[in-house]
């Protein structure tokens, strides 16, 4: 079953969930799928680039726009009470 673009684009792509970038010596962390892939989280939050993959491709699946997942994940980490910039408190970064 495929589950829309990012699947269908390159099968090879479906078990990366997170890429990687370096500048300066410092880890830049990006969710791989394409609904969240310009989202930018440091190296000590991995595992919350990794939930915005997941969610990205739940919320792929139930139709929802790249837009309303912008919407539900920082509201997801405050249920969670995460203290991460995409929680919420601070604007998060985004390339």
């Amino acid at each position: 079953m495929a589950l829309g673009r990012f699947i269908e684009s390159n099968p090879v792509e479906e078990a990366r969930v997170l890429k990687f970038e370096y500048e300066k010596g410092v880890q830049k962390v990006f969710p791989a799928h394409w609904m969240a892939k310009t989202w930018l989280f440091t190296e000590a939050e991995q595992a919350e680039a990794t939930l915005a993959n997941s969610l990205a491709i739940v919320a792929e699946k139930n139709g929802l726009s790249a837009n309303d997942l912008q919407h539900l994940f920082p509201a997801i980490l405050r249920m969670l009470k995460s203290d991460i910039p995409w929680a919420g408190q601070k604007k998060p970064i985004t390339t």
